[in-house]
């Protein structure tokens, strides 16, 4: 017997160094080259630099990686910048160097950066030991080929419009600021339309026009109105006030997922209050507390890209790069995720990228040429995919990924159907499109996730791009599910197979085990009429209420197997309460709110399933586990699992209609158990058949152990067990009263790490006002739990600007009270 594998574990652990971000950066004269981007479209200050003016340039780099960095700028004469850290981001450190006003039509730069005495240059095609030979990235101010693709504000009131066309001979930018008029035509430059249109307004109304004939919106248009004939409006990403900088995106080996669809969530029978149909983004933010409350760490969306009509669940995507306007505009979709941040939930985004609409698919022959998809067409089950052969296409999905990533602070995403990206006869071009997709974010966004839906299963979609694969963190994992599905419904003829169930807990190899893959009973797919589906309660008991104990009962047995066996779980939204309403768009498919009243012990049930989950490290993705016992005819499967100091917890499911006393299992360790939890308690709505107590082990081996103990295992019962001796261990002690300090360092001349310990969960706001009284910064604002935490003030204002020198006061609302502290920074 074995915890697994130990070629797996030794394979798991080999990926992990791999794909994780360089947590050993540091001062050792080696400039960590993984760890180093600069994406130009995103990362100048101003994004689009237009009239010989002075611009910030900006880049990251592995925390403290670093010891000195330097702008190398050429506008006919060479200037030399230093760079200055100016915030950090995940396991980046943000570095910035400004680079000065030119009369020079052109300008290009690169970047010197050092660690120690190490000197390495980032240029126009990545990293080099030498001296770049590029060229380096180019600003140019006559052809503004610089500008990003789409409608970009820039200073003086002004928006450069920039669109790719490359079969047209001429263009024209139409809006609201010109009377939807063809004052403003377009420059060609290369493949793309150019023009700087001054002035114009946010949120104004555009489209293009081509060859004095074809109307068209912008494929990067960042908002669409289909109320207004899909009309593109111009958008300012940085006109959203984040208050979620102290976020950190979970790992992903803790990760809890609930998947949640914006327009069917909120509304029905609902505490909170009324909805429209479909419901909001700002729905969604004010029930945050429900998601706080039932535990799980990480919303995984059904897609929220904008597509035809106004009920959908989102799969038949018009754009990768504007979000469904109906569900609220861009800020109030900014606006959840800042929310959900706050109070400690991740978010990942569905992207749907190997088909696009059949219907109003207005890229299809866009310019009134096919520049978009091929001739003849490639086709999935769901519409015509994109041509990824072409290099503007390919642009189009990945800079879709990272305006997601820095725009919205999105957490990662879950890409769909990743079995049809690589379809011939382009199917090179889609392995690699997600190659590119995963490599740039294990680049520039190490800490955030890419979940691939992968039917059937395939380790070469999770295996990292250095050795082929797809290189996504991790992957559907079709055996899991539809093993243990299958097995719940065997269960109802008495004929349950436990070495599936013990297989698929194994998992299939280094790249289909632990975190490298998702884990569910029911998702989207599952509960959905228009995929062959139903929600599973309907499955097992067919007569409404479809609630019976078997219902119950087994629901409880394979979600528990979810959350408890080693991989990452998922499960979809109304699942926490025996939700029986199926998937789907229309008003007919909300949550029934009703039921966290009438199905409470099931809602307390996953409550405590998570907190289980998220309270012992040996139930992570990725902690090692042991299948021991395994009783065919009795249809009872037990498995242990150990967290990094070796305490074994061991989880038992019964899959028969069959109660058992005295039912001998071994054990892992000799003296007393306790019952952390059984499905079948009558707190759960159970029959009431529990192990309450001490559970004694006697010297009598089995299942490979030299102690066992006589149990109690109830029909369709999921029990997990740990060792008194762990698990009986209190909590740390909380403060007894609200504590905020010690600030350090204090006086300060740059940041500050700002304690503070909490007697209870709840509600926080960290605060920091000058001697007036007034905000200077909002440093945490969300749920927190007991105990004791710390917060970085970067010493800036919530404009980005540096706060001056002089006294300021820390400000805690916490638990009932109301904590301050003086803070003294130096220039």
């Amino acid at each position: 017997m074995r915890l697994a594998p130990l070629p797996i574990l030794a394979a798991l652990a080999l990926v992990a160094l791999a794909a994780a971000p360089s947590s050993a950066a540091q001062a050792d004269n080696n400039v960590e080259w993984n760890g180093v981007s600069h994406v130009a479209w995103q990362d100048r200050r101003p994004v689009c630099p237009v009239n010989h003016e002075t611009f910030q340039v900006r880049f990251q780099a592995y925390r403290n990686d670093l010891t000195a960095a330097r702008l190398y700028v050429n506008d006919g004469s060479v200037t030399w910048v230093a760079a200055a850290k100016i915030g950090t981001r995940g396991p980046y450190d943000l570095w910035a160097a400004q680079a000065p006003a030119s009369a020079a039509n052109t300008v290009a730069y690169w970047l010197e950066l050092s660690d120690g005495t190490d000197t390495d240059y980032y240029s126009l095609n990545g990293m080099s030991d030498g001296l770049p030979a590029d060229g380096g990235f180019i600003v140019n101010f006559t052809t503004l080929e610089h500008a990003p693709v789409g409608a970009t504000r820039v200073n003086g009131g002004g928006t450069v419009f920039k669109v790719w066309a490359p079969t047209r001979t001429t263009a024209h930018v139409r809006g609201e600021f010109n009377g939807w008029g063809t004052g403003n035509p377009m420059t060609r430059v290369g493949e793309h339309f150019i023009a700087q249109v001054a002035p114009t307004s946010d949120r104004q109304m555009y489209k293009y026009f081509f060859n004095s004939l074809v109307w068209n919106t912008d494929p990067r248009g960042r908002s669409l109105d289909p109320s207004q004939n899909l009309n593109a409006r111009i958008e300012d990403p940085f006109r959203y006030a984040w208050g979620d900088s102290a976020w950190q995106t979970p790992a992903l080996e803790d990760m809890v997922v609930y998947q949640l669809h914006v327009g069917t969530f909120a509304g029905r029978n609902d505490p909170y209050g009324a909805a429209p149909t479909p419901a909001r983004y700002v729905d969604v933010a004010a029930r945050a507390a429900q998601l706080v409350d039932l535990g799980v760490n990480t919303v995984m969306l059904n897609p929220v890209t904008e597509f035809p009509g106004d009920l959908s669940a989102g799969y038949n995507p018009q754009t990768m790069w504007a979000p469904e306007w109906k569900y609220g505009t861009p800020d109030e979709l900014k606006q959840m995720v800042d929310t959900l941040h706050r109070n400690g939930i991740a978010v990942l985004l569905d992207i749907v990228w190997n088909h696009l609409t059949v219907n109003d698919n207005f890229l299809w022959n866009y310019d009134g040429s096919q520049t978009w998809f091929d001739t003849p067409q490639v086709d999935t089950p769901w519409g015509a995919q994109a041509d990824f052969d072409k290099a503007a296409v390919r642009d189009w999905y990945v800079h879709s990924a990272l305006m997601w990533l820095e725009e919205y602070h999105v957490d990662g995403f879950r890409m769909d159907a990743t079995d049809y990206m690589n379809i011939p006869p382009q199917d090179a071009a889609g392995w690699a499109l997600m190659q590119r997709l995963n490599d740039t974010m294990d680049n520039r966004w190490a800490d955030k996730v890419a979940i691939a839906e992968q039917l059937p299963d395939d380790d070469w979609v999770t295996r990292p791009t250095s050795l082929g694969g797809a290189g996504f963190d991790s992957q559907y994992h079709d055996a899991f599910v539809d093993n243990l599905r299958q097995e719940i419904f065997d269960a109802a003829a008495g004929d349950p197979e436990m070495w599936r169930i013990r297989d698929i807990i194994n998992g299939g190899g280094a790249y289909l085990s632990g975190k490298k893959v998702l884990h569910y009973l029911e998702l989207h797919d599952e509960a959905w009429p228009s995929s062959g589906g139903q929600r599973i309660v309907k499955s097992i008991d067919t007569t409404f209420p479809y609630d019976d104990l078997y219902a119950r009962g087994r629901v409880k047995l394979g979600q528990g197997l979810v959350l408890l066996a080693p991989g990452v779980p998922a499960f979809l939204m109304g699942a926490e309460w025996l939700e029986d309403t199926d998937f789907g768009a229309d008003a007919a498919n909300k949550l029934d709110w009703s039921k966290k009243t009438t199905y409470a012990p099931i809602f307390q049930y996953f409550k405590d399933l998570i907190r289980l989950r998220r309270t012992w490290s040996a139930f992570k993705a990725d902690a090692a586990w042991q299948v021991f016992h395994i009783n065919e005819s009795g249809n009872v499967i037990a498995f242990r699992r150990s967290d990094p100091s070796g305490n074994p917890f061991v989880v038992i499911a019964n899959f028969s209609n069959a109660n058992y006393s005295g039912y001998r299992l071994g054990l892992p360790l000799s003296g007393d158990w306790e019952e952390m939890l059984d499905s079948q308690s009558a707190t759960y709505s159970g029959n009431g058949l529990t192990n309450p107590g001490a559970i004694a082990t006697q010297a009598v081996a089995a299942d490979g152990y030299a102690q066992s103990a006589l149990l109690t295992i109830p029909q369709m019962g999921l029990l997990v067990l740990g060792p008194s001796a762990v698990v009986g261990v209190p909590a740390p002690a909380m403060p007894a009263a609200l504590r905020l300090g010690p600030i350090a360092p204090n006086p300060a001349g740059g940041p500050v790490t700002i304690a503070f310990a909490l007697p209870r969960g709840g509600p926080v706001r960290l605060t920091v006002h000058d001697l007036a009284g007034r905000l200077v910064r909002t440093l945490a604002e969300g749920t927190r739990g007991a105990g004791s935490h710390a917060e970085r003030w970067d010493g800036r204002d919530r404009d980005g600007r540096p706060a001056g020198a002089g006294v300021y006061f820390v400000r805690l609302e916490a638990a009932g009270g109301v904590a301050s502290a003086r803070l003294i920074r130096l220039r």
